[in-house]
């Protein structure tokens, strides 16, 4: 079986700002370095966008990020960082900031 690959998006709003932060405090931003990325697939972007849209009367638009310039985003912040500085712990993504002290020098 091939493994799935992942389809690397940012939402952007009618005014052309992203959609940043995280879950309990999202925030729209005209830097796209501050847009937050989301797994198309697993994030279940269509249906949330979808009912979004007929729930709330809101349109985001889906970009999508090449992948020549994908980044690995934290799951504990959001902050995007190159795939050599994160830490994976088998369930989360975690960037240098947010890395649990007891994996430092793994």
């Amino acid at each position: 079986m091939r493994a799935r690959h992942a389809i690397h998006v940012v939402l952007r709003d009618g005014y052309g700002r992203y959609l940043g932060g995280h879950k309990d405090a999202w925030v729209f931003t005209e830097d796209f370095r501050e847009a937050r990325v989301f797994d198309f697939v697993a994030d279940h972007i269509a249906e949330q966008l979808d009912a979004l849209r007929c729930n709330q009367g809101f349109q985001l638009n889906v970009i999508a990020v090449d992948p020549a310039e994908r980044y690995e985003v934290c799951d504990i912040c959001g902050q995007r960082s190159m795939p050599y500085s994160t830490f994976f712990d088998g369930r989360k993504y975690f960037c240098p900031d947010c890395r649990p002290p007891q994996t430092q020098g793994l």
